[in-house]
């Protein structure tokens, strides 16, 4: 990826991390190899940083969601075995109500 396709790509994010922000600067200001290969490095570790936080916010997130599709699940179950009773329940009354 050319510089310019890289600084757009990085430009689209709201950075604060000091280095790269320094980084960048110094390559607006004097655009050499040495710049490039300096924004190059404080970018690749700042996303790589970036990314190893949001896996790991993901793998949270997918964790309680399982625990919501289980508590879903077994809701579901109980209140299955509550209609069941329920009905139950009301064919027995209502059989009871016809013999009396």
């Amino acid at each position: 990826m050319n510089q310019t396709e890289l600084l757009a790509l990085v430009d689209q994010y709201h950075i604060t991390d000091k280095r790269l922000l320094r980084a960048r600067a110094e390559l607006a200001r004097s655009p050499n190899e040495q710049t490039e290969r300096e924004f190059r490095k404080q970018a690749l570790r700042y996303f790589s940083s970036l990314a190893h936080e949001a896996r790991a916010h993901l793998a949270q997130v997918d964790r309680r969601l399982d625990d919501v599709y289980q508590r879903q699940y077994n809701l579901h179950a109980e209140r299955a075995v509550a209609e069941r009773r329920l009905q139950g329940a009301l064919e027995l009354t209502r059989a009871l109500e016809d013999k009396a």
